[in-house]
This record gives structure tokens, sequence and C-alpha cells, in this order.
């Protein structure tokens, strides 16, 4: 996070030397080499760490894979300033900052890392900016062109519309998909106040998304848990603010089976959202509640009537039974997690035991309250899958 921002005075470098360079980063924009490679031309020139920083704080690219934000004012700060600001992170990491803009619109800042005051970087940075507002300008091109097919194919896989086997394979292919090995689908959800800038964030995602409001659908493969993580937080630090979910569903190898990951990673959404304090949930870490997927809900709402139908009517009942089997018993621990006194959880437990007609902490009995308080959650889930 940036603790300080201050505007630097900064030498004339020769002129000429800075337009060649300019000269030289706009054709690797233009080659559509993309920012990372902006970046490393200038980390190269100077032997310094650069990065790029979204509009809201988060790291676009950087030639350290550095991933510390900056705070959305400070963002802010930098584009007041009509010069080369310096900022200071709260590690330590100091560095060179520069606006850039597309017209009217923020693409985000150049910073070039640790300046020593030896050092005239404002030559170079705006060397550089023209460079990204270009790749910008192509990603935006790329987007829109490629939008209609990507979320043709997105449809396709997730409603299981599969027009020709092979040539879905194929389209999916020239995106570096690969649907005839290991893949899941995944779903990213924000409901945050900045929709335009979650719809570019979108769009630029290498890969083919469909975007559906708050929603990004999409498919991985390889390193699934890895992939969505940095796909998450690349999102999240662009729109800030409200946090970036991220769901994904069972791995498959063939694009018949796409369609069932798809509607049980937008499942596997639902149950993230009743979960305060996370932001990403894989089906592989669900435990038995991937058992209780192919389990159709009529019958998951007649094993959940029967084991828990006394006290499905009291939210704080089931909540506090929750809590007790996840504690082994402990009134402390209860008491703690539900900010209750431990007489009132006694009182709780009491009622639900002489209601249910069973010790909660009977091993068997145990097992089966813990599969029905699952089989509930999975089952309001789907009450938000559309």
């Amino acid at each position: 996070m940036i603790d300080k921002v201050e505007v630097t005075e900064h030498r004339t470098v020769v002129p000429d030397r800075a337009e060649a360079f300019e000269r030289e980063l706009n054709v690797l924009a233009l080659s559509g080499d993309g920012w990372l490679a902006i970046l490393r031309a200038l980390a190269q020139r100077t032997g310094r760490t650069a990065r790029l920083v979204g509009v809201h704080g988060g790291v676009l690219a950087a030639t350290d894979d550095g991933t510390e934000s900056m705070t959305p004012v400070a963002v802010a700060h930098v584009f007041v300033e009509d010069k080369v600001v310096e900022v200071t992170c709260d590690e330590g990491w100091r560095a060179s900052a520069l606006a850039v803009r597309v017209a009217q619109r923020r693409v985000g800042l150049l910073l070039l890392g640790e300046p020593d005051g030896a050092d005239d970087d404002e030559p170079l940075l705006r060397a550089a900016v023209t460079a990204v507002a270009i790749e910008a300008i192509r990603r935006d091109a790329v987007a829109t062109a490629t939008a209609e097919t990507a979320g043709r194919l997105i449809d396709e896989l997730r409603y299981g519309a599969l027009r020709n086997l092979a040539d879905v394979t194929r389209t999916a292919a020239r995106f570096g998909l690969h649907l005839d090995r290991p893949h899941s689908a995944v779903v990213f959800a924000y409901t945050g106040p900045n929709q335009r800038t979650w719809t570019t964030a979108l769009s630029w995602l290498e890969m083919p998304v469909r975007q559906e409001g708050e929603l990004g659908l999409a498919v991985l493969s390889g390193n699934v848990e890895r992939e969505i993580s940095r796909i998450r937080i690349r999102l999240q630090g662009m729109v800030g603010d409200v946090p970036v979910l991220a769901a994904a569903g069972p791995t498959v190898s063939d694009p018949r089976g796409t369609a069932r990951s798809f509607h049980d990673a937008e499942t596997v959404l639902g149950l993230l959202r009743r979960r305060p304090g996370e932001v990403q949930l894989m089906f592989s870490s669900l435990g038995l509640a991937q058992l209780l997927f192919g389990v159709p809900p009529a019958r998951l709402q007649a094993f959940v009537d029967q084991h828990l139908g006394p006290i499905l009517e009291r939210e704080e009942w089931v909540a506090t039974l929750s809590a007790w089997l996840a504690t082994n018993g402990s009134r402390a621990a209860v008491a703690e997690m539900l900010h209750l006194h431990r007489n009132s959880v006694g009182y709780r437990i009491g009622q639900i035991r002489e209601l249910l007609g069973a010790n909660p902490l009977d091993p068997e009995v145990t097992l089966q309250l813990q599969a029905a308080l699952t089989a509930r959650e999975l089952l309001l889930a789907l009450k938000e899958v559309p």
C-alpha cells in the first residue's frame, strides 16, 4: 500500500535519445508484444524494476513479478499531476510514477523503481507512455473483435449446446484452450460499483470470457487453482473496493462434460457467497459436498428434513448446531463464535437435543448431522444457480 506521494524534480536528458527510445518502444507495441515487453525494455534501459499499475491500484504487469498494490487514492494523486511523481510503498519499495491516458480514459501508472535522484526518469517514462497506450487500444480492439466468438464458445460449453464437437474443439484451440485435456469451468464475480472497469478487466484477460453482468465465465486448464488465484488477484487490482470472488467446478477431460463443470462452478460460487471472508473456492476442496453434488435436490431435501426438520425454522439454532459440531462441543468456543453467553449456548443445545431426540456429540449422530448441514448449505447454493 502507498503511504507517501511527492512530486520530484528531474534533470533534462538528451532529447534525441529519448525520442529514439520512444520509437523503439512503439515498435514493440505495434508488433503486439504486449505490456511486459515494453516494461522489460524500460527495465533493461535503466537496470531497474518497471511496473504497470491499473487505475484501482492492482499490478497489470511487472518485470519483477511484484504484486504490491497501491490504493486508489494514491493512484488518483498521481493522475492529478502532469509530471513524474515519486511514490513510496509500505514495504519500502520506491518508484517514479507517471500517469498513462488515452484521451479522457485513464489506463494506469507507469512505475520505475528505486529512484536515486541521479537519473532523469521523466523522459524515459514519457517515452514509454505512448507504447503503453497503444497496447491498451490494441487490447480493446482485440477484445471487441473476439468477444462475440469467445462469448459464443463459452455459451456452447456452458449449456452443452455443442454444434459440432470437432468444430468446438478447433475453435477453442485457436484461443489456446485444449478441451481434450483436463480443464475446469470457472466463475468470477464482482458486485461493486465499478462495473465499467469490471467489463474492461474481463475483456483484457488473454482467454475466452463470457460476461453476464457481475459474472465472468471462463475455462481454465493446467494448474487451475494457481491460475484462478492469479486471475482473481489481477481482476481485484483493476476494480478495487468490493472483493472479487472466484469459484471452480470439477475437472473434466471432454467438452461434453464442461457444461456440468459450469453448473457446479456456479453452485460452488453460491457456497462461497455464504462463507464470509473467503474469496476463492475450488470444487476439489469441498470434501463431503463433492459427493452430494450428484444427489438429486429432492433427495437432499428429504435427508435434511429427516435429520434437521424440527430446528429448520430457527436459523439461530441451525447456526448453533453447526458451530457446536465444528468445535467438538465447546461452549466457550461457540459462545465466542456466535457472540453468546455460555449459558445461552447450553440452553440452545439442550433445546436442540430435545427437538432432534439425539445427542449431537454421539459419533454416529454427528456424522448424520454434519451431512445434513452440508446438504442444506448445498440446497441454498443451488437456489442461486439459474
